[in-house]
């Protein structure tokens, strides 16, 4: 990120819009240049927003692998049931 165009403006768009690590990246910009009760929250926000993405990104994980060796279950369970059918007709 070019931090000459980085603006208090275009950090509250970023984190808008969920780019919370280009956000970041301007408010501590800001922060070195001049402080501020606001840009000190945004930072607060970002790396709040930053550390709740990245447990739920966890959690999806988890819930996919879950998914996942399910099916692979069902999907061994399947192919038995195919075996027994084709020895029994």
């Amino acid at each position: 990120m070019n931090q000459e165009i980085g603006t208090l403006e275009l950090a509250r768009l970023y984190e808008r819009q969920g780019y919370y690590q280009d956000a970041r990246e301007i408010y501590l910009h800001l922060h070195s240049q001049k402080t501020g009760t606001e840009i000190q929250a945004g930072i607060k926000r970002m790396n709040k927003k930053i550390e709740d993405a990245g447990f739920r990104s966890e959690e999806r994980v988890f819930f996919l692998f879950e998914k996942w060796l399910m099916l692979m279950v069902l999907r061994h369970r399947l192919d038995n049931f195919i075996k027994i059918r084709k020895r029994l007709f």
